[in-house]
């Protein structure tokens, strides 16, 4: 409470910075978490925007990892908040349910009204299926966009795979195969999944089975749907090919002293990865379906629109606008060692130059082979729950504990419930 009753006697006085008999400008505050390259990009396109314009000034804020989710919440709840934070749709679900985000469609509006479409052109130039994390929430209403992506890659012991004649498995078919004359071989599990809920999201859209049905408030995947991935999943784990759980802290640490032959997980991995003495990592793109429908999970962090006043709220807007637009987005991007989804900001010649000259030892040209088809999930009240009961279900199959139908049928009753709470 006294750390709150501090800010809020601070933000009250920066609210409004009088310039010398002025017009006031309007104060936007981001509040981060980040360090490095991305901490002192954010800083100095604050900086250029502020300078660039005399209505608003943008304060960027460093704040402890520690419970920043609750203090932001907590913050925001009681009118002291920060206007932007950067994190992923899904988590602007509660402030919109709770009034306490921004629906920047009206400035979009205004925008265009104006002659002026550079926000809804960059929307516009998402794939796709990645526009259902802008347009996913119930309202319709936009509370946030995606600043880069990152998304799962298949990690893999690249000098055992050749040794035993074997390729990185391009589907889920060739996974089951793979992992079974690696473990005939080596008498180890082939494989383990570091984001379960990322492959099973992916078997259910890959399988034409859906996800969210948002009018009807429920799932769109049957019981059955779910049941045959928990018993296939379950079968390759019964028979050694998989490794449910890590034996190691992390899946990189288990990969690199070949406790299992592979992962499939976040490309940031290739930055953690260090194999033993004469082995080679091996790095491919996320392992794609089986029936030629199909489906990446892309992971979007982005800014969060959150509600302070109309002149605020309309400069936090018209700061993203101006940060993610063209070569800005584009140098973002760059500074999280990320792919931008935008096609405006790829299309720039300083994005173009990063790509190209990716090192060998990313995991981001694995990444970039999945974008056409990357896709995303309405951001709706459940949805974080749903990423949560599908993983639980998945384990008891695994355990013993249920049978991949009762399971199954829980699963879905479950994520019905969460869906309208």
């Amino acid at each position: 409470m006294k750390k709150i009753a501090i800010l809020f006697s601070i933000l009250l006085a920066a609210l409004f910075v009088s310039c010398g008999g002025k017009q006031s400008v309007s104060v936007v505050e981001i509040w981060h978490t980040y360090n490095g390259s991305q901490k002192e990009y954010l800083e100095a396109s604050a900086q250029a925007f502020n300078e660039s314009q005399t209505k608003y000034v943008v304060k960027v804020l460093a704040q402890d990892t520690t419970g920043f989710a609750d203090s932001v919440y907590n913050a925001v709840a009681n009118g002291i908040g920060p206007s932007i934070i950067f994190n992923y749709g899904s988590t602007a679900i509660d402030y919109a349910n709770n009034g306490l985000a921004v629906n920047i469609q009206t400035y979009i509006d205004e925008d265009l009204k104006k002659g002026d479409s550079t926000m809804k052109d960059l929307i516009e130039s998402l794939p796709v299926a990645m526009k259902t994390d802008i347009y996913g929430f119930s309202d319709g209403g936009i509370y946030y966009v995606p600043g880069c992506t990152t998304g799962p890659v298949f990690f893999y012991n690249k000098t055992q795979f050749n040794e035993l004649g074997l390729n990185p498995p391009k589907d889920w078919k060739e996974l089951e195969s793979v992992s079974k004359k690696y473990f005939e071989a080596t008498g180890k599990a082939a494989f383990h999944s570091d984001g379960l809920v990322d492959n099973l999201q992916a078997m259910l859209m890959q399988g034409e089975c859906g996800y969210i049905d948002v009018a009807k408030k429920e799932v769109s995947f049957t019981a059955k749907d779910i049941a045959d991935i928990y018993q296939w999943y379950s079968d390759c784990c019964n028979k050694g090919y998989f490794e449910f759980n890590t034996v190691g802290k992390y899946s990189s640490e288990d990969l690199a002293n070949r406790t299992i032959g592979s992962f499939s997980g976040s490309c940031v991995n290739d930055q953690y990865i260090t194999m033993l003495d004469g082995d080679e990592l091996g790095i491919a793109p996320w392992i794609g379906s089986s029936n030629g429908v199909e489906f990446y999970t892309a992971w979007n962090r982005g800014p969060i629109f959150l509600k302070r006043a109309d002149d605020v709220d309309k400069g936090a807007y018209e700061f993203v606008k101006y940060f993610l637009a063209g070569e800005n987005g584009a140098k973002w991007a760059i500074a999280n060692s990320a792919l931008t989804p935008y096609g405006k900001c790829s299309e720039t010649k300083v994005y173009q130059d990063y790509i190209n000259n990716i090192p060998s030892t990313s995991a981001l040209p694995a990444v970039q082979a999945n974008m056409s088809y990357s896709g995303s999930f309405p951001n709706v009240t459940g949805a974080a729950q749903i990423r949560n009961i599908l993983v639980k279900y998945l384990n008891y199959t695994v355990d013993g504990q249920m049978s991949a139908l009762e399971a199954g049928e829980e699963c879905v009753k479950e994520c019905n419930a969460a869906l309208n709470k």
